[in-house]
């Protein structure tokens, strides 16, 4: 199975983890994205066909803050198989409670990270206890793929966040550091010394962003980048 041969043109979403479940036969599939900043990160965009009752759990009981899967996912840049976790004790609590709900022993991720600090990680799950040595033997084949997948999924939320096939704002890396440190109360003077950059440039990333952001002031321009998730 490769991911081009998945057609996600068109489908929300959930819809999707449907159809690479089916396509890769495994039992649940979950996509987690986050937006730049701390709430985003906090609370981030969940599609997931696992069942309800976990999903419920889940929130409740804020795992994203301890979840291993996905603080692996921070330290690994390529797929990953969850037996190399090794939790700590709270973590492993919440895997005690994942199979209690239903979830299987057995799973790998993968994440994907856009140029402004977006970051998607998709994970697959089943019951299977021989999938772990299948996957761990088969990751490496797969890796390019399973990317190619990660990030056709992360593009598939974005347009799913951003209602109504509104163009979101398309920002540099530059221009989000800038406002972020604008956003700290910092002037552009201090933004310049901060990123080695002059002052002159400083002003320029920041006009540019503002002018995307379809804004009329700086203070309007921070105000959307954070509503929209960017910092």
């Amino acid at each position: 199975m490769k991911a081009e041969d998945i057609n996600l043109t068109g489908c929300t979403v959930q819809e999707a983890v449907r159809r690479i479940a089916s396509a890769y036969q495994v039992d649940f599939v979950t996509l987690h994205l986050f937006r730049s900043g701390e709430d985003a990160q906090n609370k981030p965009y969940v599609r997931t066909n696992y069942p309800d009752a976990w999903v419920s759990h889940y929130l409740l009981n804020d795992y994203v803050r301890i979840d291993p899967v996905l603080h692996m996912a921070e330290q690994i840049q390529g797929p990953f198989c969850w037996s190399t976790i090794t939790p700590h004790e709270g973590q492993a609590e919440m895997m005690v409670q994942a199979v209690k709900h239903g979830l299987g022993q057995t799973g790998f991720s993968v994440r994907h990270v856009d140029a402004i600090g977006r970051r998607t990680v998709l994970s697959f799950n089943a019951h299977d206890a021989r999938g772990e040595t299948t996957w761990e033997a088969h990751l490496p084949a797969m890796r390019d793929d399973l990317i190619a997948l990660a990030q056709a999924m992360h593009t598939v939320a974005l347009a799913e966040i951003y209602v109504d096939g509104e163009t979101f704002p398309q920002l540099t890396p530059r221009e989000v550091e800038c406002l972020r440190w604008t956003a700290e109360g910092k002037a552009h003077t201090d933004i310049a010394i901060i990123l080695g950059l002059s002052g002159h440039t400083v002003r320029g990333y920041l006009k540019d962003a503002r002018v995307k952001l379809d804004c009329v002031t700086l203070a309007q321009a921070v105000s959307k980048a954070i509503s929209l998730g960017l910092i």
